[in-house]
């Protein structure tokens, strides 16, 4: 892997320094150019024997005397704590001025490159030092291949602010220094004062080589041009650049004869030898190092929650110590690991010569890397319309680790460019790759993406022509006055306008509608209005419920709609046969939102075919689609306005500051005025800048809103940064959750608290958290039964299951109630136990009955385990629809996964008060390493909430790859109206029974019937009239010849078969 800070240019050199180098004396001697200064017999010097050089400090290879000129060095000799000092401060190393007129506030870059653990482990367990150093030779060597790459790719020099007027081609320098551990950063929060903490743990590292690169920020021209470095290209590039570090890597293991596989999560070359339970050992014990210090304290007498972060130092210090003398455990990091090591039982052996590479031509290396990059990309395509097409690069890369890249850069242009000529698969359909230059950067997207949302547009706009099962003012009308909803207020009035715009509409419309406006109440009178419709069958309008999950289906059962589907077992149905749909059907969709195009394609489809109608209902700013593409937007650009109703208002919250609040996180749609004001401007618009920069302006306006609801909660005392530790912040959001549930069930509240959080692992970290509070409160039987558990994700764990506990449900779960079979719940539904026995649980569903479900009911097909989990918190995805009286938004790990979109669901489930409880670690943690290092300027209480704005505003809407082509606005409207018209004329020809595809083959072939005789018609007629100038008496017979043979071409273009 790769990952790169910038370098403050305003830091304390020596001190930079110094992390770089650990401390290290400045050498005495260049091990380069003097080896036998010290013996290398006892294999110390190994290392430098191999390189060249030592752990140290060094220069890239081949720096040019020019560029050695700008930055003040000597490039043959090893730099000194010095001249790495003045350095990092963006001073030449021999007089301390600046590199340039321009004052850089970024010094340098540090890339850093890290193979897999293993590599790591099969270097510091070598059982000779000799191998120990070929491994770190390989390594070190990949390093620089990848930095000459880096250098390559990187080296503009920008010229301007910002680099607005262009860049030119030069040269950089770098620095490397090797590193052989990583050691934890843990967090203390002081109780005394609030205040949360990071420390490196005092305890010894675990084995991680990885090796600094200190890129500076120069870039030196052919012309003598001094300018700084393209970032942006180093931002969008990164993962490319460590894959092909990784690939790098992999040939030069190869080339030791040392046996490797690819690990998938990790994108790395693994040597195959060294195995996951020693990886797993030797790995960050930032938990470890925590749980051992509480330990200690609780056994000195300390209460660790209530201590502050001083006196939690010494414990984690003292901790330590004892851990080391317990287990005889040497205070020498080597010396610690091969304790370690024995205490797994594992003995290492040498991995050198243990494989041979299979010898492949350079055609079957590119094309094996081609099909690996295929393949992930065509899985990337399944969630994205539109790709980077640095992501090529990227797979290709990856794909050359297994491989081989003896051709370098060369090798990923080759496979880069057989993605680009032969396509590949995306849902088991070939597709090509369409290319486009958009906002600087080079997208792509591809044939069946553009095929499937124009064709979804136009079946919408044809699907929205057809009236004919449209309801009438009278049957709304009726329907209205036989419901007993209240219609007399603002919110009630637009409700009523829905209702009639939605059952007037054509055979395909769509109701957009805030979180909590009551989009399902408003179906009742509809519901009713479609099951007195008798015109396509006496018993009235067949009508299905259909939603992405078998919950939020369920939920339309509150709207009188009893036959209800997820979303995929419906379409599987429709291709069994075991579903039919006609004229008389109606197709409500709930969250169509997470309905991906695709999808809603086939339901078209399927509406043409059939004569059905849909309805379907939404929120944009909710969560989106998992699969490419966005149905809602696609829906919005054709639909007429009088198809597309809304609902902003909201009653679920039963406050106005509430309904403020929930509507910034919500936010509203920015004026074209106000979004073009915060878009850039002229040359800048594009220009690479250290931060990163947003293709969309609607984030910066969404930034102030949800900025501005941010501190509407601090004054309401409704957010807060928790202080502590993982386990302290979980334990602290669990406690609320406990007293606020108890003090709402005190008031008498039917809905109770819910608890949401970003992922599965914080939902259910959560979850146990709560659990040991109420076990402890005896709310929470001891009488336990230990179950071998998996989720969705198939993440695997134990499970303690006992009477009192809430488990959420992973997929739709059959049951029995009296003995009568019934679904007891379906995913993300949560029931409570009630007993465990040798045949299965007791629990109680969410309607009050006590159900019996079978271990087999609960097993999961794959791996045999229980599927269960935890249910006092859940994930945001599962919380979308829910109401409660009070919630808790969770973000135990601070806002790096958290959107606008998770955020908008979060902060609108509640009627009353949403709590949102976020990580002051995490937060601090973030800001401080998005900051330079050596960056000296105190973090502040606002740097932490504009950061925590920044995360829950940021909202990734989904691209469209029918818009690649098209760079401006206007030219993306053009196109819509164009298929606006298609659509309609589709539809008109429909009714005349004309088939549409039929003449369009016709026209077609008469165009290219028409192109491919016109040149030899004009040719017969220029040979006539040449004849009839030189002959102009009786016509000849030749001309007769002629004139015979134009007019049976003629009549051949216009019907072939004659």
């Amino acid at each position: 892997m790769m990952t790169f800070r910038k370098i403050s240019a305003e830091c304390n050199g020596r001190f930079v320094a110094a992390y770089f180098t650990e401390g290290a004396p400045d050498p005495e001697h260049d091990f380069r150019t003097d080896t036998g200064k010290v013996p290398d017999g006892d294999g110390q010097r190994l290392t430098n024997y191999y390189l060249g050089r030592d752990g140290r400090a060094s220069f890239n290879p081949g720096m040019s005397q020019k560029m050695a000129d700008v930055l003040g060095v000597d490039r043959r000799a090893m730099p000194t704590t010095e001249t790495l000092a003045a350095l990092f401060e963006g001073k030449r190393a021999d007089n301390g001025e600046q590199w340039s007129q321009a004052k850089r506030k970024i010094s340098a870059y540090d890339l850093t490159m890290a193979p897999h653990k293993s590599v790591t482990l099969a270097a510091e367990f070598a059982p000779t030092q000799a191998e120990g150093a070929a491994i770190w030779n390989a390594v070190q060597r990949a390093n620089d291949a990848t930095m000459q790459y880096v250098a390559r790719e990187l080296g503009f020099a920008r010229r301007g602010h910002g680099g607005e007027d262009g860049e030119e081609a030069g040269e950089v320098a770098w620095t490397s220094y090797r590193h052989r551990t990583s050691r934890p950063t843990l967090t203390l929060h002081d109780a005394e004062t609030d205040t949360t903490y990071l420390r490196e743990a005092p305890t010894g590292g675990d084995p991680q080589m990885h090796i600094h690169n200190s890129l500076y920020n120069v870039v030196v021209t052919d012309s003598g041009h001094v300018g700084s470095l393209d970032t942006k290209r180093l931002r969008s590039r990164v993962h490319e650049f460590g894959a092909f570090f990784q690939a790098e890597l992999a040939d030069e293991l190869r080339k030791l004869g040392i046996a490797q596989s690819y690990d998938a999560k990790e994108q790395a070359t693994v040597i195959s030898a060294v195995p996951q339970e020693a990886c797993d050992a030797f790995s960050s014990r930032t938990a470890e190092v925590t749980r051992a210090a509480r330990a200690y304290a609780e056994k000195e007498g300390h209460d660790w929650n209530a201590m502050t972060a001083e006196l939690k130092n010494k414990m984690l210090k003292a901790a330590s110590l004892a851990h080391r003398q317990k287990k005889n455990e040497s205070a020498d990091d080597v010396q610690a690991w091969r304790e370690r090591a024995a205490e797994i039982g594992w003995e290492h052996h040498s991995v050198l010569d243990t494989a041979e590479a299979p010898a492949l031509t350079v055609a079957e290396r590119h094309e094996q890397a081609y099909a690996f990059a295929a393949k992930h990309l065509g899985k990337e395509f399944e969630t994205a319309a539109v790709l980077d097409h640095d992501k090529l690069r990227m797979y290709a890369a990856r794909g050359l680790i297994g491989a081989g890249i003896s051709g370098g850069i060369e090798d990923i242009d080759q496979v880069v460019k057989l993605i680009e000529d032969k396509g590949l698969e995306v849902r088991g359909e070939q597709v090509s790759l369409v290319s486009c230059v958009k906002n600087d950067r080079v997208r792509v997207t591809n044939t069946a993406q553009i095929r499937v949302e124009e064709t979804l547009a136009k079946e919408a706009v044809r699907a929205s022509a057809d009236r004919s099962a449209s309801l009438s003012d009278a049957q709304l009308t009726e329907a209205i006055e036989r419901c007993d909803l209240d219609f007399d207020n603002e919110h009630g009035q637009s409700q009523k306008a829905a209702i009639y715009a939605l059952g007037k509409a054509g055979k395909i419309s769509m109701l957009t509608g805030v979180a909590g406006s009551g989009k399902t109440t408003l179906l009742q009178p509809l519901v009713d209005a479609w099951k007195r419709d008798t015109r396509f069958s006496e018993e009235g309008r067949e009508i299905i419920g259909l939603a992405t999950a078998w919950r939020q289906a369920d939920a339309l059962g509150d709207a009188g709609i009893h036959q209800r589907y997820a979303m995929m077992p419906f379409l599987s149905r429709l291709e069994k046969g075991e579903q039919t749909v006609d004229e008389n059907t109606v197709l409500v969709i709930d969250e169509v939102g997470q309905i991906a195009p695709r999808q809603m394609l086939q339901l078209l489809e399927l509406q043409r075919a059939s004569g059905c109608t849909i309805k379907a209902l939404g929120d944009r700013e909710q969560a989106q689609s998992i699969e490419a593409g966005d149905t809602v937007e696609i829906l919005r650009r054709v639909l007429a306005k009088e198809d597309m109703p809304e609902l902003l208002s909201t009653v679920r919250q039963t406050t106005a500051r509430n309904r403020e609040i929930a509507g910034l996180f919500r936010g509203e749609k920015p004026s074209a005025d106000a979004l073009e004001a915060l878009r850039p401007k002229g040359k800048a618009a594009y220009a690479n800048r250290d931060e990163e920069n947003s293709d969309d302006p609607r984030n910066a306006f969404h930034l102030e809103e949800v900025r501005r609801a941010i501190d509407m909660k601090r004054e309401d005392g409704t957010i807060r940064l928790v202080g502590g530790d993982q386990d302290e912040v979980l334990q602290q959001i669990a406690e609320l959750y406990v007293t606020r549930r108890d003090a709402l069930a005190a008031s008498g509240s039917t809905r109770g608290i819910s608890m949401s959080a970003l992922t599965n692992q914080d939902a259910a970290d959560l979850s146990r958290a709560v659990r040991r509070i109420l076990q402890e409160r005896g709310e929470i039987s001891r009488d336990e039964v230990k179950l071998e558990a998996v989720d969705q994700r198939g993440e695997a764990y134990e499970l303690q299951v006992a009477a009192g506990d809430r488990l959420r449900l992973f997929r739709r779960t059959w049951g029995a109630v009296e003995g009568k079979g019934t679904t007891v719940g379906n995913n993300g539904d949560v029931v409570e136990v009630v007993s465990h026995g040798k045949d299965g649980l007791r629990v109680r569903m969410k309607d009050g009955r006590e159900a019996d479900v079978e271990w087999r009911r609960l097993k999961d097909h794959k791996t045999g385990r229980i599927l269960l989990g935890f249910g006092h918190a859940m994930t945001i995805d599962a919380a979308q629809g829910l109401t409660s009286d009070e919630h808790i938004n969770a973000l135990p790990r601070g806002v790096a996964t958290a959107t606008g979109f998770t955020s908008y669901v979060a902060e609108s489930r509640a009627k009353g008060t949403t709590w949102t409880m976020i990580s002051d670690g995490a937060t601090f943690e973030a800001v401080r390493n998005g900051r330079a290092l050596g960056d000296t300027t105190e973090i502040t209480s606002d740097d932490l909430w504009n950061h925590v704005a920044k995360g829950m505003s940021n909202k990734p809407y989904k691209a469209l790859g029918m818009d690649l082509p098209f760079t401006s606005q206007a030219e993306r409207e053009k196109h819509v109206q164009e298929l606006i018209r298609l659509g309609k004329m589709q539809e008109e020809m429909a009714q005349e029974g004309r088939d549409y595809g039929r003449e369009v083959a016709s026209r077609v072939q008469a165009i290219t019937v028409e192109k491919a005789a016109a040149p030899r018609l004009k040719d017969l007629d220029s040979q006539i009239e040449a004849l009839m100038t030189s002959h102009r008496g009786t016509v000849s017979q030749e001309e007769r010849d002629l004139r015979l043979e134009r007019v049976t071409k003629l009549m051949k273009s216009i019907s072939p078969e004659l």
